[in-house]
């Protein structure tokens, strides 16, 4: 098995482009607009691959049957030293989701999830959503500084996601709702890939169902629009307010697909299982 140059990280996007992979944080990786690596069978021309994102979100993709690659994948998973304390797996076809059921048996969560795309006659009826920000509060664009001050107050995890401040100015985007300098809603773009952004939507609990939420994802999709970007949403299928304001802003599901998820805190999982309706042995 041979991890891949950056210089060689194209080569595998046949292998995404065959099986039709929508995970924008593999092709972020691939592009090198945001920090990961690359394991594949062959670094000329592979057959199959692990797609590594340093924030913790994992590809498998290609031929299910490598018995060497298989076999990587199995030791690189169960090797605590090569993640922090999760991993989100995700795989490229339904074959590579019953090989991890195998390799991975109860060793991880098996979680639903949904993916949206936006529907562009949506425009006008999110178009004057911005007017409704109530006086004392101040709609910005993020910018290298709110990103220091988001990802030390907010979540840390943008730090392994972007890899530094200009990263995310250069190559991602993001508006964010600020009442006394503090934070109130932000939207930014989780992963980005040519022509695609996924959505990342945090409002701090006192200020929720105030309709901030509408407000900063309209211009993160205004923003997509006016710059030929298409906005994802992805949710796992059990929250349902994240889903109610995916349908707000006009975004449709256009597939329901499964994932697999090591947490090394096992109640923190079984809290999350019970509180998305998950069924639990």
């Amino acid at each position: 098995m041979v991890e891949l140059k950056s210089s060689e990280f194209n080569n595998i996007i046949q292998v995404l482009d065959n099986e039709r992979v929508h995970c924008t944080f593999a092709y972020a990786v691939v592009e090198g607009k945001q920090p990961g690596r690359i394991y594949s069978d062959n670094n000329i021309k592979p057959t199959c691959c692990l797609i590594v994102c340093k924030s913790g979100k994992y590809l498998v993709a290609g031929d299910t049957n490598n018995a060497s690659f298989n076999e990587f994948l199995s030791d690189y998973l169960y090797d605590r030293e090569n993640h922090s304390n999760y991993f989100d797996l995700y795989s490229s076809s339904q074959k590579w989701i019953l090989k991890l059921d195998e390799l991975l048996a109860d060793n991880a969560a098996k979680l639903s999830r949904q993916l949206f795309q936006w529907n562009h006659s949506s425009l006008p009826s999110i178009a004057n959503f911005s007017e409704m920000l109530p006086e004392g509060f101040e709609l910005k664009r993020m910018d290298a500084d709110l990103f220091v001050k988001y990802s030390k107050e907010i979540d840390s995890s943008y730090i392994n996601l972007w890899g530094y401040p200009n990263n995310f100015v250069s190559n991602g985007f993001g508006f964010c709702i600020m009442k006394d300098n503090e934070f109130v809603s932000i939207c930014n773009t989780y992963y980005v890939r040519q022509g695609f952004a996924e959505i990342d939507i945090i409002t701090k609990e006192q200020f929720r169902k105030q309709g901030f939420a509408l407000i900063t994802c309209s211009e993160f999709i205004k923003h997509s629009v006016n710059n030929n970007i298409k906005p994802i949403w992805d949710c796992d299928d059990g929250n349902e307010r994240s889903k109610a304001l995916a349908e707000k802003l006009g975004f449709q599901s256009v597939e329901d697909y499964q994932m697999h998820w090591w947490h090394e805190n096992k109640s923190f999982v079984e809290s999350y299982l019970k509180k998305f309706n998950y069924q639990i042995n």
